[in-house]
Protein backbone atom coordinates (compact mmCIF):
# COMPACT_ATOMS: atom_id res chain seq x y z
CA UNK A 1 0.00 0.00 0.00
CA UNK A 2 1.30 3.34 -1.08
CA UNK A 3 -1.24 6.04 0.84
CA UNK A 4 -2.86 5.17 4.10
CA UNK A 5 -6.13 6.26 2.77
CA UNK A 6 -7.31 6.51 6.60
CA UNK A 7 -5.70 9.70 7.10
CA UNK A 8 -7.88 11.52 4.75
CA UNK A 9 -11.09 10.71 7.04
CA UNK A 10 -11.99 13.38 9.21
CA UNK A 11 -12.11 12.33 13.26
CA UNK A 12 -15.26 12.46 14.50
CA UNK A 13 -16.04 14.84 17.17
CA UNK A 14 -17.32 13.12 20.36
CA UNK A 15 -18.87 14.88 23.72
CA UNK A 16 -17.97 13.08 26.21
CA UNK A 17 -20.42 11.95 28.83
CA UNK A 18 -20.22 14.62 31.53
CA UNK A 19 -20.00 14.03 35.29
CA UNK A 20 -21.66 17.70 36.80
CA UNK A 21 -21.25 17.73 40.44
CA UNK A 22 -23.68 18.22 42.40
CA UNK A 23 -24.96 21.47 44.47
CA UNK A 24 -24.49 21.82 48.29
CA UNK A 25 -28.08 21.91 48.31
CA UNK A 26 -28.84 18.99 46.21
CA UNK A 27 -26.43 16.90 47.70
CA UNK A 28 -27.45 17.40 51.08
CA UNK A 29 -31.54 16.20 50.63
CA UNK A 30 -30.35 13.40 48.88
CA UNK A 31 -28.26 12.42 51.55
CA UNK A 32 -30.86 13.29 54.02
CA UNK A 33 -33.04 11.44 51.32
CA UNK A 34 -30.87 8.26 51.73
CA UNK A 35 -30.39 8.26 55.36
CA UNK A 36 -34.31 7.54 55.32
CA UNK A 37 -34.93 5.20 52.33
CA UNK A 38 -31.35 3.05 51.84
CA UNK A 39 -28.80 3.60 54.05
CA UNK A 40 -26.39 0.63 52.32
CA UNK A 41 -26.33 2.98 49.10
CA UNK A 42 -25.92 6.07 50.61
CA UNK A 43 -22.54 4.51 52.33
CA UNK A 44 -21.56 3.44 49.32
CA UNK A 45 -22.06 7.13 47.34
CA UNK A 46 -19.91 8.36 50.60
CA UNK A 47 -16.91 5.77 49.35
CA UNK A 48 -17.12 7.28 45.89
CA UNK A 49 -17.60 11.00 47.26
CA UNK A 50 -15.25 11.24 50.04
CA UNK A 51 -12.57 8.38 49.03
CA UNK A 52 -12.52 9.32 45.61
CA UNK A 53 -12.80 5.78 44.09
CA UNK A 54 -14.97 5.17 40.82
CA UNK A 55 -18.29 2.37 41.70
CA UNK A 56 -16.09 -0.22 40.49
CA UNK A 57 -13.35 0.21 42.46
CA UNK A 58 -15.65 0.30 45.77
CA UNK A 59 -17.52 -2.83 44.52
CA UNK A 60 -13.76 -4.57 44.37
CA UNK A 61 -13.30 -3.59 48.05
CA UNK A 62 -13.19 -6.27 50.70
CA UNK A 63 -13.52 -6.10 54.53
CA UNK A 64 -9.56 -7.26 54.58
CA UNK A 65 -8.52 -4.49 52.58
CA UNK A 66 -9.56 -1.34 54.93
CA UNK A 67 -6.54 -1.36 57.12
CA UNK A 68 -7.88 0.16 60.77
CA UNK A 69 -4.16 0.81 62.55
CA UNK A 70 -3.00 2.96 59.09
CA UNK A 71 -6.86 4.01 58.08
CA UNK A 72 -6.11 3.09 54.64
CA UNK A 73 -8.27 0.92 51.76
CA UNK A 74 -6.26 -1.04 49.29
CA UNK A 75 -8.23 -2.07 45.54
CA UNK A 76 -7.96 -2.75 42.48
CA UNK A 77 -7.56 0.59 40.36
CA UNK A 78 -8.71 1.48 36.48
CA UNK A 79 -5.07 1.72 36.09
CA UNK A 80 -2.81 -0.20 38.01
CA UNK A 81 -2.41 -3.06 39.84
CA UNK A 82 -3.19 -2.14 43.70
CA UNK A 83 -3.90 1.37 45.37
CA UNK A 84 -3.57 1.93 48.72
CA UNK A 85 -5.11 5.22 49.74
CA UNK A 86 -6.00 7.24 53.57
CA UNK A 87 -9.32 7.19 54.01
CA UNK A 88 -10.19 10.68 54.78
CA UNK A 89 -11.55 11.34 58.84
CA UNK A 90 -15.29 12.13 56.99
CA UNK A 91 -15.27 8.44 55.61
CA UNK A 92 -13.46 6.76 58.75
CA UNK A 93 -15.93 8.42 60.73
CA UNK A 94 -18.77 6.73 58.65
CA UNK A 95 -17.23 2.64 58.85
CA UNK A 96 -19.02 0.45 60.73
CA UNK A 97 -17.08 -1.92 63.41
CA UNK A 98 -15.35 -4.41 60.63
CA UNK A 99 -13.47 -6.35 63.30
CA UNK A 100 -15.71 -9.57 63.58
CA UNK A 101 -16.51 -9.75 60.10
CA UNK A 102 -14.72 -12.33 57.75
CA UNK A 103 -11.96 -10.40 56.04
CA UNK A 104 -12.65 -12.13 52.50
CA UNK A 105 -16.25 -10.29 52.60
CA UNK A 106 -16.92 -7.82 50.29
CA UNK A 107 -17.80 -4.24 51.90
CA UNK A 108 -20.36 -4.15 50.09
CA UNK A 109 -23.86 -6.59 49.17
CA UNK A 110 -27.20 -5.44 48.52
CA UNK A 111 -28.76 -5.92 51.52
CA UNK A 112 -25.93 -5.93 54.22
CA UNK A 113 -22.34 -4.20 54.81
CA UNK A 114 -19.73 -7.14 54.79
CA UNK A 115 -21.16 -10.27 53.20
CA UNK A 116 -20.60 -12.53 50.54
CA UNK A 117 -22.35 -11.89 46.82
CA UNK A 118 -22.40 -14.52 44.20
CA UNK A 119 -21.52 -11.87 41.65
CA UNK A 120 -18.64 -10.56 39.39
CA UNK A 121 -17.68 -7.29 40.10
CA UNK A 122 -19.09 -5.57 36.68
CA UNK A 123 -23.06 -6.90 37.88
CA UNK A 124 -22.33 -5.57 41.23
CA UNK A 125 -21.50 -2.88 39.64
CA UNK A 126 -24.69 -2.47 37.76
CA UNK A 127 -26.85 -3.74 40.79
CA UNK A 128 -25.68 -0.32 42.35
CA UNK A 129 -25.94 2.26 39.47
CA UNK A 130 -29.08 0.66 38.99
CA UNK A 131 -30.43 0.90 42.06
CA UNK A 132 -28.79 4.82 42.33
CA UNK A 133 -31.21 5.11 39.23
CA UNK A 134 -34.24 4.20 41.02
CA UNK A 135 -33.55 5.22 44.33
CA UNK A 136 -32.31 8.57 43.49
CA UNK A 137 -32.31 9.51 39.62
CA UNK A 138 -35.90 8.96 39.02
CA UNK A 139 -37.81 10.60 42.62
CA UNK A 140 -35.07 13.21 41.85
CA UNK A 141 -35.67 13.99 38.03
CA UNK A 142 -31.71 13.74 37.80
CA UNK A 143 -30.58 14.23 34.07
CA UNK A 144 -28.11 11.72 32.47
CA UNK A 145 -25.47 14.41 33.38
CA UNK A 146 -25.64 13.31 36.69
CA UNK A 147 -24.27 10.22 38.10
CA UNK A 148 -23.30 8.57 40.98
CA UNK A 149 -19.48 9.24 39.52
CA UNK A 150 -21.01 12.92 40.13
CA UNK A 151 -20.21 12.82 43.73
CA UNK A 152 -16.41 12.21 43.14
CA UNK A 153 -16.56 15.18 40.44
CA UNK A 154 -18.79 17.31 43.31
CA UNK A 155 -15.88 16.91 46.01
CA UNK A 156 -12.94 17.15 44.00
CA UNK A 157 -14.19 20.46 42.89
CA UNK A 158 -15.20 21.22 46.29
CA UNK A 159 -11.31 20.57 47.42
CA UNK A 160 -9.68 22.18 44.42
CA UNK A 161 -11.84 25.41 45.42
CA UNK A 162 -10.73 25.50 49.40
CA UNK A 163 -7.41 24.94 48.06
CA UNK A 164 -7.59 27.61 45.84
CA UNK A 165 -7.89 30.15 48.63
CA UNK A 166 -4.54 29.61 50.08
CA UNK A 167 -2.41 28.78 47.32
CA UNK A 168 -1.78 29.00 43.57
CA UNK A 169 -3.21 27.04 41.00
CA UNK A 170 -0.37 24.75 40.03
CA UNK A 171 0.10 23.77 44.09
CA UNK A 172 -3.64 23.62 44.54
CA UNK A 173 -3.81 20.95 41.81
CA UNK A 174 -0.41 19.07 43.11
CA UNK A 175 -2.46 18.41 46.11
CA UNK A 176 -5.25 17.84 44.55
CA UNK A 177 -3.59 14.87 42.71
CA UNK A 178 -2.42 13.88 46.09
CA UNK A 179 -6.17 13.18 47.10
CA UNK A 180 -8.13 11.97 43.56
CA UNK A 181 -5.18 9.76 42.63
CA UNK A 182 -4.47 11.28 39.69
CA UNK A 183 -0.91 10.43 38.10
CA UNK A 184 -0.47 13.18 36.33
CA UNK A 185 -1.17 17.18 35.59
CA UNK A 186 -2.88 16.76 32.63
CA UNK A 187 -5.44 13.73 33.93
CA UNK A 188 -6.01 15.83 36.57
CA UNK A 189 -7.16 18.82 34.29
CA UNK A 190 -8.83 16.72 31.87
CA UNK A 191 -10.93 15.47 34.46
Amino acid sequence: ITENIFKKIPVLKTKPKRHKPYTDKKKNEIFTYLEREDKILLFFIKFVAYGFMRPIEVCRVRVGDIDNVNRTVKFKAKNSEFKTKLIPQLLWDELPDLSKLDKDALLFTPNTIGGSWDAIENNRRNHFTQRFRLVVKIPFKLGADYTMYSFRHTYTVKIYREFRKVHAPFEAKTRLMLITGHSSMLALEKY
